[in-house]
Parts: structure tokens; C-alpha cells; sequence
């Protein structure tokens, strides 16, 4: 079974919290990943909406071209 990406984002916080050294240099790494995986995530769907888009215009392109 797969979760979410937003639900990994989540327990990647949760868990940097509950992370006890005495450096904190594991929770710190597990926070920043959590960072870097929602900004990642952001990335990615906003390139899916914009591919989207461009798709849509696409068609629309073509459909003038064959008439």
C-alpha cells in the first residue's frame, strides 16, 4: 500500500518532532526532507496543470487546423 505524498509530508513532521537526539541533527533532517518533499510535490503538480493546459491548447490547435 501506497499513502499519499501529502500524507508522508505529514508524518515526516510528526515524527521530526518525536525524534529525540542530543545533537537534533536527525530531527533536522527529517524536517527539512518533509520540506523538500512538499516543494517537490507543489513543483510537480503545477508542471501536471501546466502540461494540462498546454494539451488542451493543443487539441484546440489542431481541431482549427483540420477544418
Amino acid at each position: 500500500m501506497r499513502n499519499s505524498t501529502e500524507t508522508l509530508i505529514v508524518a515526516m513532521r510528526d515524527l521530526s518532532q518525536d525524534i529525540q537526539s542530543e545533537d537534533g541533527v536527525a530531527s533536522a533532517a527529517i524536517i527539512e526532507s518533509a520540506q523538500r518533499l512538499e516543494e517537490q510535490h507543489m513543483r510537480i503538480t503545477q508542471l501536471e496543470r501546466e502540461n494540462d493546459a498546454l494539451r488542451a491548447d493543443l487539441l484546440l490547435w489542431n481541431e482549427k487546423e483540420c477544418k
